[in-house]
Order: C-alpha cells, then sequence, then structure tokens
C-alpha cells in the first residue's frame, strides 16, 4: 500500500498543498509550528477518517475557512483509488472514494496506517488508559468491527452509570447489564486473540533489540475463560456482585472499560522496574509487531508515520527502527537540526509555513 499523491485545501495551516510522496522513506523537516505534524496527522486522517489529536472536525479547518477537504491516491496492488474527506463548519464530514460517498466503515476499508509519536513512549509508566488506548487503536487498525462493539458497549455502558447515578430501575438495569456482558465478552475475546499474536511478534523484535524476553499479559477485571458462554455467564454474575460497589462509586467498576496490559521483561513488570531504554524498547516492539500483523492478515503493507519520534530514543534503537522499515512507506518529521537521518536513503522535504520545499 502506497500514498501516490495528496492534496489539501484549508487544512490547518496548509492552504492549499499537491503533494507527491515517495515510494519508501519521506523526511519531513522543519522549525516547530511550521506543519510537519498537521501534514502527517492529514494523511493519518486520509485513511483513518478522524484525527489522532482528538481534535473536532471543524477544529482541522483553516481559521480564515468554513470548508477544508483532504484528497488522495492509494495504490494497493494493482489497484489505485482516490479517496476524499470533506469537512464543513456547516454540517457533517463526507467521505468519498472514487466520487462515491460512503460510509466510516467502508472508507476504513483494506488500507492500514500505523502512527508513532512520543506520546505513545509514555504508555508503559503511565496510566491504564494509556495501554487500553493502545489496545484500542490496535484493534480498531486490524478489525472493522472491533469499532462495533466498542461503541455499543461505551453507549451501553454510559446510559448504566446514569442509572447509577439515579433512583434504580432494577428491570432497566437488568437489560443493560446483559447488553454490556454480551458486548463486553466479544471485546475481551477479541483483545485476547490479538495479544496473543502481538506477543508473539512482539517478543522477537524485543530480543533482537535487548537480548531480553518481553512477554505481555491481559490484565482482566473478569475471569478470563476460553469457552465465550462460560466467560458470558460468569461475568454476568460479577456485574450483579458488584453493583452494591458500583453504586457506592456511582460507576462500573469491572469490564473492560477498567482492563489493563502488563508488559514484563525478564519476568519483571516493567512498569515498576522497566529503565526508560527498555521500555521505550517495548513501544518500539509494538508498534513494529503491529505492521508484522497487519502484513501477515491481509497481506498489504500499511504506511507509516513516525511524528518526531528519533529526538525520544536513542541510536541503537533509531537504527534497529530504520532497518525494520523495510519496504514500508514511511513518513518521519524531524527538526532542521537532527543530523541522524541525513545518512538515510531517503527523500527530503522542507516544511515552512504551511508549504512543502522539493
Amino acid at each position: 500500500m502506497k500514498l501516490k499523491y495528496l492534496r489539501l485545501f484549508n487544512f490547518r495551516n496548509y492552504k492549499s498543498l499537491d503533494f507527491i510522496p515517495g515510494e519508501n522513506i519521506n523526511v519531513l523537516y522543519g522549525l516547530n509550528a511550521s506543519g510537519k505534524t498537521n501534514l502527517i496527522e492529514s494523511i493519518y486522517m486520509s485513511v483513518k477518517a478522524n484525527s489522532f489529536r482528538n481534535s473536532k472536525d471543524k477544529d482541522l479547518i483553516n481559521i480564515d475557512e468554513n470548508y477544508s477537504s483532504i484528497i488522495t491516491r492509494y495504490n494497493i496492488d494493482d489497484y489505485k483509488d482516490d479517496y476524499r474527506v470533506e469537512i464543513s463548519k456547516f454540517e457533517n464530514k463526507k467521505l468519498f472514494i472514487n466520487d462515491e460517498k460512503v460510509n466510516t466503515k467502508d472508507y476504513k476499508k483494506s488500507r492500514f496506517v500505523i502512527l508513532f509519536n512520543p506520546d505513545d513512549l509514555n504508555m508503559i509508566k503511565y496510566s491504564p488508559r494509556e495501554r487500553r488506548k493502545f489496545l484500542d487503536d490496535l484493534l480498531s487498525n486490524i478489525d472493522l468491527n472491533y469499532d462495533f462493539y466498542m461503541y455499543k458497549y461505551r453507549r451501553l455502558l454510559f446510559e448504566r452509570n446514569k442509572l447509577l447515578k439515579m433512583n434504580i430501575d432494577k428491570n432497566l438495569l437488568d437489560v443493560y447489564d446483559r447488553e454490556i456482558v454480551k458486548n463486553g465478552t466479544k471485546i475481551i475475546i477479541m483483545r485476547l486473540k490479538i495479544i496473543k499474536r502481538l506477543n508473539e511478534i512482539s517478543k522477537e523484535h524485543y530480543k533482537l533489540i535487548s537480548g531480553d524476553d518481553l512477554s505481555i499479559t491481559y490484565l482482566s477485571t473478569v475471569p478470563v475463560l476460553v469457552d465465550e458462554k462460560e466467560l458470558m455467564e460468569n461475568y454476568l454474575v460479577l456485574l450483579k456482585d458488584s453493583l452494591s460497589k458500583d453504586l457506592e462509586k456511582k460507576y462500573t467498576t469491572i469490564g473492560p472499560h477498567r482492563d489493563d496490559l502488563d508488559f514484563k521483561i525478564n519476568r519483571f513488570s516493567s512498569r515498576n522496574y522497566g529503565s526508560q531504554g527498555e521500555q521505550r524498547s517495548i513501544v518500539l516492539s509494538l508498534k513494529l509487531a503491529e505492521a508484522d500483523l497487519i502484513r501477515n492478515l491481509y497481506k498489504i503493507k500499511p504506511v507509516l508515520l513516525l511524528d518526531d519520534v528519533f529526538s525520544e530514543i536513542d541510536s541503537n534503537r533509531s537504527r534497529y527502527l530504520l532497518h525494520s522499515l523495510k519496504d514500508l512507506q514511511t513518513f518521519i518529521t524531524t527538526t532542521e537540526t537532527d543530523e541522524f537521518l541525513k545518512s538515510v536513503d531517503a527523500n527530503f522535504y522542507r516544511i515552512s509555513e504551511g508549504k512543502v520545499i522539493y
């Protein structure tokens, strides 16, 4: 999968841009606030239909304008398709493939992008929310059905939590409990399957980087069982048993929204015992494993976006990362003072005030 062409209108600080990237490594360099991350964001959105910055769509439009668009052409095997994202301050976002309007699921189908930015490097030592986000993003990238179950689960969870803050309708609560368990069980099973595969691949990368053993454990608030029906039954019993605690706290205390991951190095939790270098090696291994997973599952090479990560990882890890890119089309942002990438066989583009200078 290759991005062949990118056209931006009124996107962030880009009034108008036509950009034809190279087939392999593309280095976007320039001063801070020149538009490097904005360009990476537009590529991400051209695949995922949303921003990785948690921005509202309307915030992506240039401050002086009312409309914005991202137009791209992607080459997958022997097929070339045109994609378009249209954003307006006055109506909902519109998505098109070859000028035909489509829904989000169809727009995202069969295309993959992996983002690696400095925030990811804090995932191991910070809150469980960051690790759940990594897992959710990974599964959303690999299986579009995951988004469907997560959307339903979060909506049901919101309604159940509202009930916990009010006078409880026991019959209505029972309905929510059963639906939450049904969707929550699907989410847990999908997470367990992907973690098993991620564990195998990331272990290999980590061994090559550091020589140590990496293992990933899913820390579930619901006891994990092989049989889906049995897992669902146990989950429902636990949810009912937790009602008094949930009423006291005014929110649901068990379920996939409360689960966590533990990354162990030589059987010791990296969250408590891992050095900063070890933690960053884990994240690097996970991102490379994600790319391998996509290639293995779909026989498609994802586009890789590396947003200012080389300033955060040392030269040995940087060299391993560059060596592992292989034939992936990659976009790297860096500052003008970064010397490390000058020896790399790549296309270099200077970004200045919303312009790409060849």
